[in-house]
């Protein structure tokens, strides 16, 4: 049996996420540390700050926080327990922190993009503000059909199943005016403009970012993954450092989706995903295999007990995460 990684987003990060497995954990006071040290931000300050209000998501420390979270929750199980995942995988910010796991990224590479990602400018206002909706769709709902004759709106993120599986959630991103025009088709509070998430995040309104990162990815070392990566953009294991370029490169503009991702799982033949730090944990229930969230200590111990409960082989630690 083969145990997998999966990763959420980047937008469920807290303040003191990690702290308690700093607090207790060596390996990952080190980890915490080297992150201060390539960052220039102390550790205190990655645990406690919090989004100033107006300030883009990309701008805060929530990122830089969450992925030293994933980062020292993995570095706990390889190290304490010599739990190594045969697959990883992430959506959207997670499929970056992912890559980096499988060692196709060295870690101080992430950091120095996730530092230069607070530095992108605003995107131009010439058509007013960009915004993220959330729409709850029949499951067989094509949505790209949906979207043919909309302007300015565009699918973010499928999200899969939800309720009794009837349905399926769907982000999508545009122009808040565009958005809400879109809204007026469908009955009222089916489809919500949220007010938290000023970026059309994964649709082509992000070019400048793709375009702002563009010298930095060129001058970063992409390896081949020690395992496979499953794309969050199409239903692929990568296996290439150009593949992981190139998933690095599409991240800001191409529409990301849960099920590609826990769909190449499946095909690979995960049989035990272990979610790994701050995350909307529901998202992942859907999958054929058990998953088991893990952020805590408690967690940790559980994450333990399912993997030799469920008699899971472990590749050696040279075939796992990367340090």
């Amino acid at each position: 049996m083969t145990l997998a990684y999966v990763l959420d987003g980047g937008m469920n990060d807290q303040p003191g996420a990690g702290a308690e497995l700093y607090e207790l954990f060596p390996s990952v006071q080190h980890t915490y540390q080297r992150i201060a040290e390539w960052t220039g931000i102390d550790v205190q300050r990655i645990f406690e700050e919090e989004r100033q209000p107006g300030q883009e998501h990309r701008q805060g420390i929530g990122a830089i926080r969450q992925a030293a979270a994933v980062l020292g929750i993995a570095d706990v199980l390889a190290e304490e327990y010599g739990i190594t995942p045969a697959a990883v995988c992430g959506l959207s910010f997670g499929a970056l922190v992912g890559a980096t796991l499988a060692g196709a990224v060295e870690r101080q590479d992430l950091f120095t993009l996730l530092m230069r990602l607070r530095e992108v400018p605003p995107p131009a206002a010439d058509h007013g503000p960009q915004a993220v909706a959330m729409l709850r769709i029949p499951y067989d709902t094509a949505v790209r059909d949906l979207l043919a004759d909309v302007p300015d709106v565009y699918l973010s993120a499928d999200l899969g199943k939800v309720g009794t599986g009837q349905e399926r959630m769907v982000l999508l991103g545009g122009y808040r005016s565009a958005l809400q025009e879109f809204g007026a088709r469908f009955p009222a509070g089916a489809l919500h403009v949220s007010d938290d998430h000023g970026a059309a995040f994964h649709s082509p309104l992000q070019q400048h970012i793709s375009d702002f990162l563009e010298p930095t990815l060129e001058a970063m070392t992409f390896h081949d993954p020690r395992v496979p990566v499953h794309s969050c953009m199409e239903r692929k294991a990568l296996t290439t450092a150009e593949e992981i370029r190139d998933l690095f490169r599409r991240n800001p503009t191409a529409p990301v989706s849960v099920p590609h991702m826990i769909g190449g799982l499946e095909d690979g033949g995960t049989e035990l995903g272990l979610v790994l730090g701050p995350a909307a944990f529901g998202t992942f229930q859907n999958a054929s295999f058990p998953v088991v969230h893990v952020e805590s200590p408690d967690h940790v111990f559980e994450a333990m007990t399912a993997v030799y409960d469920f008699g899971i082989e472990l590749p050696s630690t040279e075939a796992g995460v990367t340090q």
